[in-house]
């Protein structure tokens, strides 16, 4: 059981659950945020509770068993323009816990866009003798290039193997980074894994996008370029491309996201995809929003995270507690933001 525990906790403690807004001309008519509420999957009783004020986490179909999934709506009797004005920023501090580092990507950077990638010994060297399996997310040929760095960097000083270890690492998550860019999921490399299998976080993060039902039903030119991006999004949407590392029992993950931000009447939509994380899960998608309602806000957000640890023996017990972990830590997420709104209780 331990064992279990603590690969669910390390997939809830990833969860980042971030909310990055920004404001664009006003669009489309707001349908009654009951009946948004409803589509997202809450029932009457959970709706009701939510007008009292009190967060509402409840349950998403899971049709992966390496899927983890989640949605939390609240309440909030603040006006919607200072939620969204606290929301609007680029900096995932507020409510993304454990982060140590973080910037923004652009279409024109180069690799030194990202920071110097500072790793352990223990982290060094294992990279050097990295095999396909759980330990890092890297494709075979990701694995082929430390092998050939080890036989090129031999007799060299332990400064220089840093050195040179910690810049292909860069240049890694650069190409990745562009990769998605350029061609989308698609382009995503697969993990190599124990017994010449492979995970394919694209596949993973397909099934996310044509999971949401709200995207689908609300959104439908949004979804379809979600989808299929890079494919052009539609009017009123802005994305940014960031990097985030985070410090996850004493190993640093280093994490890549896609945003793409779309204002809705007055409110707004984000979409969150990681695509890619160095370990411990293999991807993630967040559709999250603030509508304006009676007189106040509310906010919702649904989570996707996908996992190897999710699947094989015990897998019932696994969800179970991962769940319970991300009910957690959306609720932890959740007090940040009615603390820096300074209206928790």
């Amino acid at each position: 059981m331990p064992r279990i525990l603590n690969h669910a906790a390390i997939i809830a403690w990833l969860l980042g659950i971030s909310f990055i807004v920004k404001g664009t001309p006003a669009v489309a008519e707001q349908p009654a945020i009951e009946e948004i509420l409803s589509v997202q999957g809450m029932n009457k009783a959970q709706i009701n509770e939510l007008a009292q004020g009190q967060p509402v986490i409840y349950a998403l179909s899971e049709d992966r068993s390496d899927e983890i999934a989640a949605g939390i709506a609240w309440y909030l009797p603040i006006p919607l323009a200072k939620v969204a004005g606290q929301l609007r920023t680029d900096n995932p501090d507020l409510l993304d816990v454990d982060v140590t580092a973080h910037g923004i990507l652009m279409t024109h950077n180069q690799v030194d866009a990202l920071p110097p990638v500072v790793l352990s010994d223990e982290e060094i060297e294992a990279l050097l003798d990295a095999e396909a399996g759980e330990q890092f997310n890297l494709s075979s040929d990701e694995i082929e290039s430390f092998k050939t760095l080890r036989r090129t960097v031999s007799g060299a000083s332990d400064k220089a193997i840093r050195d040179t270890i910690e810049q292909r690492y860069r240049e890694m998550l650069f190409d990745r980074f562009e990769a998605y860019r350029r061609d989308g999921t698609h382009a995503i490399a697969p993990y190599a894994r124990d017994n010449n299998q492979t995970v394919k976080p694209s596949a993973e993060l397909d099934q996310a996008a044509n999971a949401s039902v709200i995207l689908a039903r609300y959104f439908p030119a949004l979804h379809k370029a979600w989808i299929n991006y890079p494919a052009a999004l539609p009017p009123q949407t802005n994305e940014v491309f960031q990097w985030v590392e985070k410090n996850v029992q004493n190993r640093p993950a280093f994490i890549l996201r896609h945003h793409v931000n779309y204002d809705w009447n007055g409110g707004a939509l984000v979409l969150t995809r990681e695509f890619y994380a160095s370990h411990s899960y293999n991807a993630s998608q967040w559709v999250t929003g603030c509508l304006a309602y009676r007189g106040g806000t509310v906010v919702f957000q649904q989570v996707r995270s996908y996992a190897d640890q999710l699947s094989g023996v015990a897998t019932d017990v696994r969800h179970l507690i991962g769940r319970k972990l991300l009910k957690n830590k959306m609720l932890k997420s959740f007090e940040r933001l009615c603390g820096a709104l300074r209206h928790c209780h």
